[in-house]
């Protein structure tokens, strides 16, 4: 195949000959002088040059096939996604190329934006250092499980049912019994899961430790440039400093529902307010969810008109059911895909979506290919997550669809402790899950669930898979802590905008020029965490949020 020769390509393009020569006329203790580092710098611009091409083609390849398959379903577009993610995988495997990569880190490139290309590529390198057969054993399975989620449905009633079936009937069904049927069959895609996750997971963890890692979830936190001592603190922090204010909801939810079984909420994992649904659904009904947020982000000085021209919106059999947004090329092919419904939670979500999405189309136009992405999904998750906030605000709910709730804030606050537990659980979770994939994983996650969210476990789910029914868990592994950091990052940014633009409704040119300038153009080119502090201008903590939510 071509990638078997790519390492001899780079050297007939004279790629790496000067620095290597300068290492090898000095033993390697090479003398930094001006012309070294300028030889140096020429070296790595040259291989960026034929390397990157190589990169950005089979991304675009590799994004297209996947956007087929997540928009049908289909088989063949399942072995299409496995063959090019294992192919762009190839790229980034040569050895050889990863210690070149190494050795020009250790001789030192000063230009700051040569600097930070060579840290995002040496990064993607060292995940991909393992021998080739499990790289390509590794995008098959990912290829067909997300086929598998894509196309199964369970039935309820002799019918079968959508994940926005189930949602339905968990908002509007007064009988129990019937609620607590719908509940059972949203887990039915479990068992059917769980031994493809359960391999993956497996597989994920031998790639690790071929690399030198305890496990894929400590390898992955360290490529994603987050430390894990520093991220369990934080979530243990914010756990206790949220705990009053949680027990609070849980005392409030047990009085109006009379029971928090996990029936009793409008959501199969709970992540979600149960309260006011009905009155802020009747509110939506009848709005054009698409345009309304379109006319949102005009208020910003952006427009989203191609975007959604390029997405998909509407649910239908063999679609994935989720929500998400892609870049196809990183040079403005930006789409989303979404099941909308008439519902308060689709008016979310397409914010949401649509708040990443302004996000990959505001990086300044002249920073490289490799840094026309977020640095971490923490920052463009706070962007999107601001963005979703805006549906349960009173103001912004009054402007995108005429009319609003006196009690819509007091949910917001609800729904953010809600969720704030549910991260948990899937952090917890996943950590646990990649150090001991043999242990009974679903008393694993009822025991979090009870932890956490406080919610009892039902009666009959010992053996079940209850914990394989969350996409994240098989198919966005080691993601969900960024969901809670981009929310705290959310509420940081929320008050840098009342400072400079005295806005936190997201409502005016101004505050879409400071997010253009502070947070979306920089792409790649510093860190997430030197990122926060240029927006914010002090690291991430949870005060803000604290602040918001827990008073």
């Amino acid at each position: 195949m071509f990638l078997n020769g790519l390492f001899s390509i780079l050297g007939t393009c004279g790629i790496i000959t000067a620095a290597m020569a300068h290492e090898r006329a000095y033993g390697g203790l090479i003398e930094i002088n001006q012309e070294y580092t300028k030889a140096l710098h020429m070296d790595f611009q040259h291989f960026l040059k034929e390397f990157v091409p190589m990169v950005a083609k089979k991304t675009k390849q590799l994004n297209k096939a996947y956007w087929i398959l997540e928009t049908t379903g289909s088989i063949d577009a399942a072995d299409l996604k496995a063959e090019l993610d294992a192919e762009l995988r190839f790229l980034f495997n040569d050895p050889k190329v990863y210690a070149q990569l190494l050795a020009w880190e250790r001789a030192g490139l000063e230009d700051p934006i040569l600097k930070r290309q060579l840290n995002v590529l040496i990064r993607a390198f060292k995940q991909n250092q393992a021998p080739r057969a499990l790289l390509e054993e590794l995008a098959q399975k990912e290829a067909a499980l997300a086929q598998s989620y894509a196309s199964f449905r369970p039935e309820l009633d002799g019918k079968v049912i959508s994940e926005n079936g189930i949602k339905e009937i968990l908002k509007t069904e007064t009988n129990e019994e019937r609620r607590k049927r719908a509940w059972e069959v949203s887990k039915k895609i479990g068992p059917v899961l769980a031994p493809q996750i359960l391999e993956l997971v497996k597989l994920r963890n031998q790639i690790a430790k071929s690399l030198g890692y305890c496990d894929y979830f400590q390898m992955q936190l360290e490529l994603q440039e987050v430390d894990a001592k520093w991220l369990l603190n934080m979530l243990d922090d914010l756990a206790k400093k949220s705990d009053k204010a949680y027990l609070g909801v849980i005392a409030e939810l047990k009085t109006k529902l009379g029971d928090i079984s996990p029936w009793f909420w409008t959501e199969p994992f709970c992540q979600e307010d149960p309260l006011d649904n009905k009155e802020l659904d009747d509110l939506v009904e009848d709005v054009d969810i698409s345009a309304r947020s379109a006319a949102f982000y005009q208020r910003l000085n952006v427009n989203v008109d191609s975007i959604l021209k390029r997405s998909d919106m509407e649910e239908r059999p063999g679609k994935n059911q989720h929500a998400f947004c892609i870049h196809i090329d990183r040079e403005g092919d930006v789409r989303t895909l979404n099941n909308v419904r008439s519902s308060i939670k689709w008016l979310e979500t397409v914010l949401h979506e649509l708040g990443h999405a302004i996000y990959e189309i505001g990086f300044d136009a002249d920073l490289p290919w490799l840094l026309k992405e977020p640095p971490h999904m923490i920052t463009t998750e706070a962007m999107a997550l601001i963005a979703g906030r805006q549906a349960y605000k009173r103001d912004s709910l009054q402007f995108l669809v005429g009319k609003s709730l006196p009690t819509v804030e007091k949910g917001l606050k609800r729904r953010q402790l809600i969720f704030s537990r549910w991260v948990l659980v899937m952090t917890e979770f996943e950590s646990e899950l990649y150090r001991d994939p043999n242990q009974d994983l679903n008393a694993l996650w009822w025991h979090l669930v009870e932890k956490y969210q406080k919610i009892p476990q039902p009666q009959n789910r010992s053996g079940a898979s209850d914990w394989a029914c969350k996409y994240h868990i098989g198919l966005a592994p080691v993601y969900y802590f960024s969901y809670l950091l981009g929310e705290l990052f959310a509420s940081a940014i929320q008050e840098s905008l009342l400072k400079e633009c005295n806005d936190t409704g997201l409502s005016n040119e101004k505050t879409g020029k400071f997010l253009q300038e502070k947070l979306f153009g920089p792409g790649n080119r510093m860190s997430w965490d030197e990122l926060i502090r240029h927006v914010t201008g002090k690291p991430l903590t949870g005060d803000a949020w604290i602040k918001e939510f827990c008073s």
